[in-house]
């Protein structure tokens, strides 16, 4: 049997994650409210059990807008997301059974097509690698924050001394006071991606709703050289883990250690609000930029692969409305 949870729900929502002890900030409904913001449609929680376990699915369902109306597709929102499962008994039968559950459920709803980004540190790709295509992405990665050497303190204040000295210093911001700030930097990163489309030119209208959705969950750090604000980072926290959500440098402090400065005072930060994990990330075709090896040389963890997963239900109807080729085909399967 199943049952699906409006995002409006948000004690039933909470109450399911509960069950499956789930303290991740990609499955709150408060981060679905945000993420709506960028694909616009219908938040929705599915919610699987039979004698062989829980599922727990949390999706966006967006309307299909074409020539004709009625049909849909679904996604997990930006970020990292997917099926969780709770077994019982068999999982390979609890995964066969949701999925097949789930199968019906779209095709009763007029759902066509589904696209999943799968969590890399829940590793929940990896269950259905028999059941569905999956594709890798690229490599994550993390610090584990009580991992980092242990400094003296009178070595901490030296370092903090010669940060001040070197012209970085880093600064814990305001999410509010310093958005547009933030902003400047964000969008000068992404202008200068060859390979970004439109869809990454997040609005000031989906910082806001992260700011007010997520509110204590959400902080902002920004570097300093000579008092001009030349990186700053997004992170989302909650649980035991802090997330690397979005950055965004001036083009010649990208190539300075402005942003291996931030991340290091992130996860330091992270270790005295006994946080466990600091989740770094990656950037896809980030073999561009330099960020992606900065953060590969600070991790202290083996690295988790990001996989998506594309999933046609009703391949009739999908190539009589979709053509593959489309540009938006490419923008609405493709963001990750």
């Amino acid at each position: 049997m199943y049952e699906v949870v409006a995002i409006h729900d948000h004690m039933r929502w909470q109450k399911i994650l509960d069950l499956f002890q789930v303290t991740d900030i990609y499955y709150t409904s408060q981060y679905f409210l945000s993420a709506m913001k960028l694909d616009p449609g219908e938040s929705m929680m599915f919610y699987y059990n039979d004698e062989e376990g829980e599922v727990v699915y949390p999706f966006i369902k967006r309307r299909i807008e074409n020539d004709a109306p009625g049909y849909f597709d679904i996604t997990t929102p930006f970020g990292y997301g997917g099926p969780l499962l709770k077994t019982k008994n068999n999982a390979s039968k609890l995964t066969a059974n949701f999925l097949h559950e789930f199968s019906a459920f779209c095709e009763k709803e007029k759902i066509i097509a589904e696209f999943i980004r799968f969590h890399p540190l829940k590793n929940n790709a990896l269950i259905f690698e028999k059941q569905l295509k999956l594709l890798p992405m690229y490599e994550t990665f993390a610090i584990k924050l009580d991992l980092q050497d242990q400094q003296p303190k009178e070595q901490e204040d030296k370092d903090e001394r010669s940060n001040g000295e070197n012209g970085v210093v880093i600064k814990k911001l305001g999410t509010v006071r310093h958005m547009f700030e933030f902003l400047v930097l964000y969008y000068s990163t992404v202008r200068r991606r060859e390979d970004a489309d439109s869809y990454y030119f997040f609005t000031n209208d989906y910082f806001e709703t992260l700011i007010s959705s997520l509110g204590p969950n959400l902080h902002l750090f920004g570097a300093y050289c000579e008092n001009k604000l030349v990186s700053a980072c997004y992170v989302l926290t909650m649980g035991d883990t802090i997330y690397h959500h979005l950055d965004g440098s001036l083009e010649e402090a990208e190539d300075s250690n402005a942003m291996k400065a931030l991340l290091l005072k992130i996860a330091e930060w992270g270790k005295e609000n006994s946080f466990t994990f600091f989740h770094l990330g990656s950037d896809f075709k980030g073999e561009g930029r330099n960020i992606s090896g900065l953060k590969k040389g600070i991790a202290n963890q083996e690295p988790s692969t990001f996989y998506i997963c594309e999933k046609v239900h009703d391949t009739s109807i999908y190539k009589k409305l979709i053509s593959i080729e489309e540009i938006d085909v490419i923008k609405r399967y493709r963001n990750v």
